[in-house]
């Protein structure tokens, strides 16, 4: 069974939307999957139809320990699709940091909830919350992998910055390892910038990214509307496209994953470092951003793209370019 988490301290980046993408994308090949939605904001939950206020348990139940450990993921799965289960969330997730101050291995709730699993899956994606916290960290605990999703603004490049410095934190104070990978998100084919960025990220992080990458997709966006995976709601989009690469990719990484604990720990240090020297080279002082368009199924903040005069002054755009003209097409 492979753990993987999908988390960046920067909200708005495509955690949530590549949670469900991929956990479908998996399932239509075949592959029992868990989806556990460990974000009070409940936005997994909600962008797969299911409503949390109607809802008697859900992860929060599992997690506390006013429950004294009575409640299992199975008791409050939700069956999604064949091969795909959902275990939810809701705001009362929210109180569980509360619930477990001085309480001795709080870290390994989750952890241990899932080594507690009966029901035999290939894969369990935890959707984290976007911030550090004790949620935060049971997802890494829990999880051999990560994947950290980067819309290519410099925000978000903090943020892998911030989860790399507690990937490592958990690397030395608890001994456990967790292997880290970028998915490039929101990518817009259309501009100069976002392909100079891209193929600048690439180089800068190599093997650690992956090769798919998610393209700026409206289907995207309408997915959360209906309740249902990019790969129910439209086959033809090329949303759904990117996110069946990124499975095969996924799928493909089973015969890596096994690699010594030393170099998962120089993995880490490398992206920290790469991702600190690139932030530099794009600019020394705090970039303006400007928001461009509302990223789907249930992130909740608003994508930030790179400003114009930013993009001008690193030379990837021309004062005129009309590129920029259309930030938010209705495109395929």
């Amino acid at each position: 069974m492979r753990i993987i988490s999908v988390a960046n301290q920067k909200g708005g980046c495509g955690k949530t939307t590549t949670a469900i993408s991929l956990s479908s994308s998996l399932a239509l090949r075949g592959k029992k999957v868990l989806l556990i939605d460990c974000d009070p904001q409940a936005h997994a939950t909600i962008g797969l139809n299911v409503s949390p206020s109607e809802l008697e348990k859900n992860i929060y139940h599992v997690l506390t320990p006013k429950e004294s450990g009575t409640v299992g993921i199975e008791d409050v799965v939700q069956y999604v699709k064949e091969n795909f289960d959902l275990a939810p969330s809701s705001v009362i997730l929210s109180a569980l940091e509360q619930d477990l101050a001085g309480t001795q291995g709080r870290e390994n709730r989750l952890k241990d909830a899932i080594q507690a699993l009966q029901t035999a899956y290939d894969y369990v994606l935890i959707d984290c919350p976007p911030s550090v916290g004790l949620l935060c960290i049971n997802a890494l605990r829990a999880c051999d992998e990560v994947i950290i999703p980067i819309d290519m603004s410099l925000f978000s490049l903090r943020g892998v910055a911030k989860l790399v410095e507690i990937i490592l934190l958990i690397q030395e104070k608890l001994d456990h390892e967790v292997r880290p990978r970028a998915l490039i998100t929101m990518y817009d084919h259309r501009t100069r910038y976002s392909k100079q960025v891209l193929a600048k990220v690439k180089e800068t992080f190599g093997a650690n990214v992956f090769e798919s990458a998610i393209r700026y997709n409206i289907r995207l966006r309408e997915t959360v509307d209906h309740g249902l995976p990019i790969g129910d709601y439209d086959k033809h989009a090329i949303g759904y496209k990117d996110y069946e690469k990124l499975a095969e990719e996924v799928i493909r990484a089973e015969e890596e994953i096994h690699i010594p604990g030393q170099r998962i720990v120089e993995t880490a240090l490398g992206i920290l470092q790469n991702t600190e020297e690139y932030i530099d080279s794009v600019k020394e002082s705090e970039p303006e951003e400007v928001c461009t368009s509302h990223l789907g199924a249930g992130d909740g903040a608003y994508q930030c793209a790179p400003s114009v005069q930013e993009a001008v002054a690193e030379g990837f755009l021309t004062e005129t370019d009309e590129h920029w003209s259309d930030p938010d097409p209705e495109r395929e």
